[in-house]
């Protein structure tokens, strides 16, 4: 499988270095009969990003094929987005293409970062998540009050994570895993980026919007452990709604003294019940799955006859997919102990079976 690299990039002169340096270490290098192609797209820069990069690509010796693409988005355009959407298009027209990467210019790709992909996608995956973490040299100087709130947080999602794999188990996204599948760290078969018509520009989340997409067309992702992206921990970033405004908010609710709220454990155990039981309806008649739709209180939202007729992987995308938005009711530490306490209650149950 030959890989190429998709990177959308905006002002990221003094980050580009770091992350050419990390592609330049990896280890499938050894392994490529070719440089590792590098799409670089640089949206409405005005900063040094061109020239920075291709030094350090020179730097790196015959490891890298740079290939630099520009474009000056109009305002209402110019966005994550529509840089993403540039690189990932001139991507998939490079003729080595099997596998597509993308990741974002200030993330710090781990070593093995291709080749921990390749071997997801070996292994029978479609779409490949890698896990995020942030920059801890960066995380230090939030403070602490800051990184307990951060431990807290990665504490619910991992029991969140561990949840949905008791509650809805899939043979190709097995625990252990995580819950990660951003523009930082995603791979795609080229062949399914073609399929479903590659990323849409939109304005906020395509990433996760792409990743939707893909789900939704039957194809498999996975959350592999291996994959492992180091991210930046700034709190201005170039993506509105990003992981920076993420970062700014946990920050100013710390200095105000406000809880960390999170999704009420029993709302994330309807949403994994209701995909299960949508996810078993696979090969069924469209009367049996209107009938399943009706009595679960689907068919009022908008999935009657129509959405009977809808693959099950767009049903489960469109009525039981994790709701990113949804509302923080409950103190984390509530959480986590709700969380343990039904993952314990399962596999109490599953030992004694």
């Amino acid at each position: 499988m030959r890989p190429v690299i998709a990177v959308p990039a905006r002002n990221e002169e003094a980050r580009l270095p770091r992350l050419i340096s990390a592609l330049s270490r990896q280890t499938v290098l050894a392994c490529l009969s070719a440089p590792l192609p590098v799409i670089l797209a640089l949206n409405n820069t005005t900063d040094r990003s061109r020239a920075v990069a291709r030094e350090a690509v020179k730097q790196a010796g015959d490891a890298l094929r740079l290939i630099i693409v520009e474009a000056r988005f109009a305002t209402p355009r110019a966005h994550a987005g529509s840089a993403r959407r540039l690189a990932t298009e001139r991507a998939a027209r490079e003729p080595s293409c099997d596998v597509m990467l993308t990741t974002d210019a200030d993330a710090e790709p781990a070593d093995d970062w291709v080749e921990s992909n390749l071997r997801a996608i070996h292994e029978g995956a479609d779409i490949v998540g890698g896990r995020i973490m942030a920059d801890p040299r960066e995380e230090d100087r939030l403070g602490q009050a800051f990184q307990a709130r951060a431990r807290a947080y990665a504490r619910y999602a991992a029991l969140r994570d561990e949840l949905a794999a008791l509650l809805d188990p899939l043979p190709w996204d097995p625990w252990p895993r995580h819950h990660d599948h951003t523009g930082a760290s995603l791979a795609v078969r080229a062949d399914v980026y073609r399929a479903v018509g590659g990323l849409d520009p939109l304005a906020l989340r395509e990433d996760v919007a792409f990743v939707a997409k893909v789900r939704s067309a039957g194809f498999r992702l996975r959350h592999a452990p291996d994959v492992a992206v180091t991210v930046s921990a700034r709190t201005r970033g170039r993506a509105r709604g990003g992981m920076a405004d993420c970062l700014r908010g946990w920050v100013t609710a710390e200095e105000r003294g406000e809880p960390l709220l999170v999704e009420c454990p029993a709302a994330i155990e309807e949403r994994l019940l209701r995909r299960r039981v949508l996810r078993e309806l696979q090969g069924a008649s469209p009367l049996a799955v209107r009938q399943r739709l009706r009595a679960m209180g689907i068919a009022g939202r908008g999935g009657g006859r129509a959405a009977s007729c809808i693959a099950i992987p767009a049903l489960i995308e469109r009525f039981a997919a994790d709701d990113l938005d949804a509302a923080g009711t409950v103190p984390v530490g509530r959480a986590i102990a709700i969380l343990q306490r039904r993952i314990d209650q399962l596999r109490e149950s599953a030992h004694a079976a």
